[in-house]
């Protein structure tokens, strides 16, 4: 009887993540795509937190925020925003450098050439980023929701689960775990999948864009 409470209270934490991930990862690829030094100082540091297990974030953000939401969204967006950034700086080095003489030839600033030229010719690999962030957003909730787990901070799937392996309560474990699953696939049918045919479609990748 708790599901449906349990799959919104993980869902909002998710998706509130996620968006402020996207939007910092987004500002932090563009700064170090574009950036000499800043590539220099910082991708290969984006590289290395983007393999660390995102349950190892856990302990650092208890001790930082204590047992509040605070931290489960830092853990979220400690795990995301190194996917995305990536994302993004793969897309920045794959655009022909010939696009962005044209753009600057046709007279864009600075801005409409990043709106209109390179996030344009970036998004294949910006929006695998994107997706790769989710996935990461949404692993890392469930790592926080287990271990960090009070009253005050509502009841999640994680926390489901959590207290499933408490009980020993086989039954509550593996509805948990399908849920934290069913809400995946539909975040990926739903969103994702849709957005990436219509991309692939509008650049003739697709038997729909023939």
């Amino acid at each position: 009887g708790d599901a449906l409470s349990a799959i919104w209270v993980s869902l909002r934490r998710g998706v509130i993540g996620f968006l402020v991930a996207v939007v910092l990862g987004s500002a932090l690829g563009l700064l170090v795509g574009r950036h000499r030094l800043a590539r220099k100082a910082f991708r290969p540091l984006l590289a290395a937190i983007q393999s660390l297990p995102s349950v190892a974030w856990v302990p650092f953000a208890v001790m930082m925020f204590y047992l509040t939401d605070t931290t489960i969204y830092a853990v979220i967006l400690l795990s995301a925003v190194p996917s995305i950034a990536m994302g993004l700086i793969g897309g920045l080095d794959q655009v022909p450098p010939l696009l962005e003489r044209a753009g600057r030839t046709l007279g864009a600033s600075r801005t409409q050439l990043v709106r209109h030229v390179l996030l344009p010719a970036a998004m294949p690999t910006y929006l695998a980023g994107i997706k790769q962030g989710w996935a990461f957003a949404w692993r890392s909730l469930m790592a926080a929701e287990l271990i960090v787990s009070s009253p005050e901070l509502g009841f999640g799937l994680g926390s489901m689960l959590s207290q499933g392996q408490a009980n020993s309560d086989m039954p509550t474990v593996v509805a948990a775990i399908a849920l934290v699953l069913a809400v995946g696939l539909a975040v990926e049918l739903l969103l994702f999948s849709p957005i990436e045919r219509s991309l692939l479609r509008r650049r003739g990748l697709t038997a729909g864009g023939l």
